[in-house]
């Protein structure tokens, strides 16, 4: 049997138990620094370590990775470009989407309620903190070091060690599970499904990396100004009791995502047929 190609399935909990570590570590200094100048949660200083300690976690555990794939950086992160038709598909795609899951959420608060000290947190970080700050620790910082982390090292080596279905599963499950509390596990498990799927047809991260980002920035939004997107219960998981979404907005979530599946399935099609016709040099 054969040299398995890193990561396996025990090398990337591993790696996700060293992400973990070094953010908890991270964090108390953040926490400390926090008490000893007594600064509040939402100050620009905070939200700027805050950033800063995601991009330390993922670049210490995405150096560690890398080298050990022994490979070149594209094999593995796979920043290869995809069609027009496909970025349009996932705009359309992800709109419903968020939708959908928006509700999902709704649901899951429903019968679980998200503790105090949960909310507390989710509303520092995107109604209390500076916009800026705010989709730059919840936008831009983990739609890229996410994904290069989930659905670029660790799905890169788990479709080469395992089936398609395992890769996806297994790197979409540990997605959900470093999320560490079960009101983002389960939206985060279903995109990790969904972008797992994508990277693998597409043979390309950058659809994955702009859903990330799509969708915690239209959450962050929907968050700090709520007074401009009057549905009632769109992305307002924090409230209790639940505010659910009218019936009209979530049937239009749902025909929109069936919209847009079929859109990216065309696109995915299209796309594998180009890459087919393409000549041999």
């Amino acid at each position: 049997m054969g040299k398995k190609t890193y990561p396996t399935i025990i090398s990337s909990i591993l790696l996700c138990l060293l992400f973990i570590g070094i953010q908890i570590v991270l964090g108390l200094f953040i926490g400390l620094y926090q008490i000893k100048f007594m600064l509040s949660s939402d100050s620009l200083i905070i939200g700027l370590l805050t950033a800063l300690a995601g991009i330390i976690s993922f670049g210490i555990v995405l150096l560690v990775g890398f080298v050990k794939t022994k490979r070149k950086f594209n094999e593995v992160f796979k920043f290869n470009g995809v069609s027009a038709f496909l970025w349009g598909a996932i705009i359309v795609f992800m709109t419903g989407l968020v939708i959908v899951t928006s509700e999902l959420d709704n649901l899951l608060n429903y019968f679980l309620p998200m503790p105090l000290m949960f909310r507390d947190v989710f509303e520092t970080l995107m109604a209390k903190q500076i916009f800026f700050i705010a989709i730059i620790i919840i936008g831009i910082i983990p739609a890229f070091t996410e994904e290069l982390f989930f659905r670029g090292l660790i799905l890169d080596g788990l479709k080469s060690n395992y089936s398609k279905k395992t890769a996806i599963f297994v790197s979409a499950l540990l997605f959900g599970i470093i999320h560490l509390n079960p009101w983002q596990f389960f939206g985060a498990f279903i995109i990790g499904l969904i972008s797992a799927w994508i990277c693998i047809e597409t043979n390309s991260i950058l659809l994955c990396i702009y859903m990330h980002f799509f969708n915690n920035t239209l959450y962050t939004i929907t968050v700090k100004y709520r007074e401009l997107i009057p549905i009632k219960g769109f992305n307002s998981n924090f409230t209790t009791p639940v505010d659910f979404q009218p019936l009209w907005f979530d049937l239009a979530g749902v025909a929109i995502l069936i919209i847009g599946t079929t859109m990216l399935l065309m696109g995915i099609k299209g796309q594998k047929g180009n890459i087919q016709e393409q000549p041999l040099t």
